[in-house]
């Protein structure tokens, strides 16, 4: 049901987003080229191999639409200011939106991206995981198509580590153990002030039972459970087990803390593997992989979902080709083909049954699943906001005070939840 407040507070983004476009200006182009809709696809348009993937797509169509592939900032942030900003302004020749899946229920409440109803909804969410489509649906509402997913795993040498470890106790005692050895033994986490950092909390503080909102997003909702995660996360930051740079590690510095002997463990995502094949084929061999370690005893981890959802913009002149577009995008075969060239995680569980998905991707068993009871991120109209205010409170680790730090992040929010401050 939606919150009384949704509506001033839809009001109140669409009009933020057109302050910020009269700041930044437009820069568009479209329309029909001999009579051939032009499906303008923003987002996910530069990925390796996917302009193949577009001309077969542009080939199936046999004249039905043509899809232009356009470019974004290559970070997420700018991404999502330069859709904002033309969105906000209902530039037209926006139509397929390639968006994070922290973004769907921002862009909804604002009512720049179509609801997907009837026969395509059936259509977009067969053979789809099921978090996957949670997190394009906002108020019961499906908004978006899944395209692609991820999940982080849990990494370490083989040499070092002879037995996957189920739990967080035990990564600690056996870090520590090569430590007293005189062995690498650093547990490698993404911990600097940016979105990488929001993950590794959530997904703690998800495997304890806790969030940081309410289904609606009308409260926070910070408890004991976040004391818990936050006293995790200030215990390890705080020990000999954490790298020297954690306050300032995103993937690659964690992905070179594994390469250049530093960790023993690291907590990074699927492509690590095939990266390291690149980087060091040796060390690629001595890789392990496993499920990320359970933070409470008996619970399984709950993974943080990563990946993009493709959504209609509301202000598209050609709705219905752009939803066939979609969909031919993220067809499974296309999903299998961007996994091989991207490293871009499918959502439809019949890919990872493929020999081919398999042989590139030997961890499959444990990504997928962790995808059938992975979790998004706070799913709120105001995400951007609360991803800025958990990076930024709890920055940098080693200062973090479980309940001084969990009372500052349940005041911010519920600052941001009131409308106090500038929607970033």
């Amino acid at each position: 049901m939606r919150h009384p407040g949704h509506e001033a507070r839809r009001k109140a983004y669409a009009a933020l987003g057109i302050a910020a476009f009269a700041l930044g200006g437009l820069a568009a182009c479209g329309g029909d080229d001999n009579g051939v809709p032009v499906i303008n696809l923003y987002g996910g348009a530069s990925a390796a191999g996917f302009d193949k993937i577009i001309a077969d797509c542009n080939e199936q169509a046999g004249g039905e639409y043509e899809i232009v592939g356009n470019l974004l900032p290559s970070d997420a942030d700018g991404q999502r200011e330069q859709m904002v900003r033309r969105l906000a302004a209902q530039d037209d020749s926006m139509d397929l939106l390639g968006m994070d899946v922290t973004w769907t229920a921002e862009f909804a409440e604002a009512g720049w991206i179509r609801e997907i109803t009837g026969d395509q909804a059936a259509a977009a969410t067969e053979d789809t995981l099921q978090p996957t489509i949670d997190t394009a649906t906002w108020d019961d509402k499906l908004y978006g198509i899944p395209k692609h997913t991820n999940v982080q795993i849990l990494w370490y040498r083989k040499s070092l580590v002879p037995e996957a470890p189920t739990t967080w106790e035990q990564v600690v005692e056996q870090a520590q153990k090569l430590a007293d050895e005189g062995k690498p033994h650093i547990i490698g986490m993404t911990a600097a002030q940016y979105e990488g950092y929001v993950v590794v909390f959530n997904t703690i503080l998800a495997s304890l039972g806790g969030t940081l909102v309410n289904e609606d997003s009308s409260a926070p909702t910070v408890d004991d459970k976040t004391v818990e995660a936050l006293d995790i996360l200030s215990n390890f930051a705080t020990s000999d087990l954490a790298s020297k740079s954690l306050g300032n590690s995103q993937e690659p510095e964690v992905f070179a803390q594994m390469q250049n002997g530093e960790a023993a463990f690291i907590v990074n995502w699927p492509y690590v593997l095939s990266a390291m094949r690149q980087a060091d084929p040796e060390i690629a061999k001595d890789l392990g992989f496993a499920r990320l370690p359970e933070f409470e005893g008996g619970q399984d981890a709950r993974a943080t979902l990563g990946g993009m959802n493709y959504a209609i913009s509301e202000y598209s002149k050609h709705p219905d080709e752009t939803y066939d577009a979609a969909m031919c995008l993220r067809s499974p075969e296309h999903q299998l083909q961007t996994a091989l060239e991207s490293g871009d995680p499918p959502v439809a569980p019949s890919v990872y049954e493929e020999p081919e998905f398999q042989d590139a991707y030997p961890m499959y068993e444990v990504m997928l699943d962790e995808l059938e009871t992975a979790v998004p991120r706070p799913v709120t109209p105001l995400y951007q906001n609360i991803s800025t205010i958990v990076s930024t409170t709890l920055s940098p680790p080693t200062s973090i005070d479980p309940q001084q730090t969990a009372d500052d992040l349940e005041s911010s929010i519920q600052d941001a939840i009131d409308g106090k401050g500038i929607l970033p």
